[in-house]
């Protein structure tokens, strides 16, 4: 029974130490894709802030009143989400109980493309408000630029052979 305690005590520590790699690796992914998240709002809020210093000539109080409303904007799309996402559950079952039928699957694809009109409304609405911002000689050069930055959302997600510059 002397050799087995040695092995019960080498097996122990095996686990405990695997489950310790596996804590600390489950912490690490869910760290980065937390930051991951962050740092992509971050950089398309920090490649507008550029371009509208930069490109357009904003000033200090244009800033600010962009900051306040990039802020209400941010705010109002992220409740559209979380509406979309607590509907999500419900729309699946209402597909369920309708036996998923092609009726049922029109009406939720109806009501789904209603939450991305949505989404795409709030959006254009937001670049209204920044083009009012925008003085009277800041317009004009806001309305031809504004596409690079829009094509630009997306750009770590390109494919490989599309333009760099986002158009």
């Amino acid at each position: 029974m002397r050799n087995e305690n040695p092995k019960n005590k080498i097996l122990i520590l095996a686990v405990t130490i695997l489950l310790l790699a596996n804590i600390a690796m489950l912490a690490f992914i869910l760290f980065h894709q937390e930051r991951g998240k962050k740092g992509f709002h971050n950089g398309k809020e920090a490649m507008m802030n550029e371009f509208l210093q930069k490109e357009i000539g904003f000033d200090q109080a244009q800033m600010l009143r962009f900051d306040t409303l990039s802020k209400k904007h941010h705010e109002e799309i992220k409740t559209i989400f979380e509406e979309a996402g607590k509907n999500k559950e419900n729309q699946v079952r209402q597909l369920a109980a309708a036996n998923f039928s092609d009726s049922a699957i029109d009406i939720i694809a109806r009501q789904s493309s209603e939450k991305q009109k949505a989404v795409e409304v709030s959006m254009f609405r937001h670049l209204r408000q920044i083009r009012d911002v925008c003085s009277s000689a800041q317009q004009p050069r806001f309305d031809s630029l504004v596409y690079r930055v829009m094509g630009r959302r997306g750009e770590g997600r390109k494919k490989k052979g599309d333009d760099a510059r986002g158009f």
